[in-house]
């Protein structure tokens, strides 16, 4: 990962609490981290967060003229984040004033400082590297073997062969997941070795427990042998994990099972899109129907960001595009093209269709959606020289 250094310096007057969260920030990859410990750390202030990316002001008894201090330090281009009261409305109003970009309550910087820092790091690694920006999409059924598994792995494929791509794919199918079948793998660290160390992984340790499919897709997958069930995995665990992989990976693909749980509603939360995979029979038409709804309704997802795949698609069947587009009164639909022969034999051959057969009609319709999920734009081909000659006498 090509990484700048982020240079962190921690002020306060109290030893223990300074110690105690460099500890904590310790483990952070591509970080350099200082402290000072001074009664009077705010008179050199300036100078001592000369180069720094990010200051953390631990705030005493005198927060308001800590605060004001700040108004006399070079705080260009630096994130602040204050560590005080946060239930004092003066404190707050003179944060925001001069410029705080985080206010973390005293009494609880144990529970929320990694994470803002985390946050805010991401935020400024982006930002400076000028990549593209990330998007996560979560992939199910309206009803079982609609073939949600196939579509998810195809599109991170795809999404997967553009310039600069750098795609995860996850099964969270916890239980009976068999989404590395579609690439030949299995996995030696599964996605439940990384929630049970999830404390003590960061975004460099993570890529120990991804499967590489290739340089451009890994995949993280469930284990073939352990009983999850719901609501054993915290849905703090999720998020910790979706946070670190948008700072390996700008496009992540999440193969979902068919519950509403609250890890399902964590990932869906976050997605950028999420796309439901149906069938065309009136059962799961409605299914798709209520699952919108759910969605929609229950869960405060944007219509949107929801998106309806007719997978198998049959220009012949009585039930068309147009019958599930007025059911669900929804626009956001895409077809995929029915190939039982080639989507079997690449299934067979544990390889994605889209990689055995790239130029069928099934392939060209999952590139298509794989393009406007991911926002991706294909680059044009230059003509060849002989193709340009032929041109000119046209």
């Amino acid at each position: 990962m090509d990484y700048r250094l982020i240079n962190i310096h921690i002020f306060g007057n109290n030893h223990a609490v300074v110690e105690n969260q460099f500890n904590i920030l310790h483990d952070l990859p591509h970080v350099s981290l200082k402290r000072t410990v001074d009664s009077n750390f705010t008179g050199a202030l300036d100078k001592q967060s000369a180069g720094s990316d990010i200051i953390i002001l631990n705030l005493s008894e005198h927060a308001l003229l800590e605060l004001k201090s700040l108004e006399n330090t070079d705080t260009a281009g630096k994130s602040l984040v204050v560590i005080g009261d946060k239930s004092n409305v003066n404190l707050l109003s003179v944060a925001i004033s001069v410029g705080v970009t985080e206010f973390i309550d005293q009494r609880s910087y144990q529970d929320n400082l990694f994470k803002i820092i985390n946050k805010i790091i991401f935020n400024r690694t982006e930002a400076y590297r000028g990549s593209k920006k990330r998007k996560l999409n979560a992939i199910v059924n309206a009803k079982g073997g609609s073939g949600g598994s196939v579509i998810a792995s195809n599109i991170a494929y795809v999404l997967s062969t553009f310039k600069d791509s750098k795609v995860a794919l996850l099964d969270m199918d916890l239980q009976f997941g068999t989404l590395g079948l579609n690439f030949d793998l299995a996995p030696k660290y599964t996605i439940v070795d990384v929630f049970n160390s999830i404390s003590d992984i960061d975004v460099v340790s993570l890529e120990a427990y991804m499967v590489n499919y290739s340089d451009r897709l890994k995949l993280l997958l469930p284990s073939s042998n352990d009983i999850i069930l719901p609501g054993e995995i915290p849905s703090t665990a999720i998020k910790a994990l979706l946070s670190m992989l948008q700072r390996n990976y700008n496009q992540i693909v999440i193969d979902l099972p068919r519950i509403i749980d609250p890890l399902t509603t964590t990932i869906v939360e976050q997605a950028d899109n999420v796309a439901i995979v149906v069938q065309q029979t009136l059962a799961q038409f409605r299914d798709s129907k209520r699952l919108i709804q759910i969605l929609n309704k229950d869960l405060d997802i944007p219509l949107d960001k929801i998106v309806i795949i007719i997978n198998r698609y049959d220009p012949k069947n009585s039930l068309k595009k147009s019958d599930l587009v007025e059911m669900v009164n929804h626009q956001n639909v895409f077809t995929i093209a029915n190939d039982f022969e080639k989507v079997s034999s690449a299934s067979n051959l544990g390889e994605p269709f889209c990689k055995t057969s790239p130029n069928s009609k099934i392939a060209e319709d999952l590139k298509r959606l794989a393009m406007f999920l991911g926002e991706e734009h294909e680059t044009p081909k230059k003509n060849s020289i002989v193709n340009r000659l032929k041109g000119l006498f046209v």
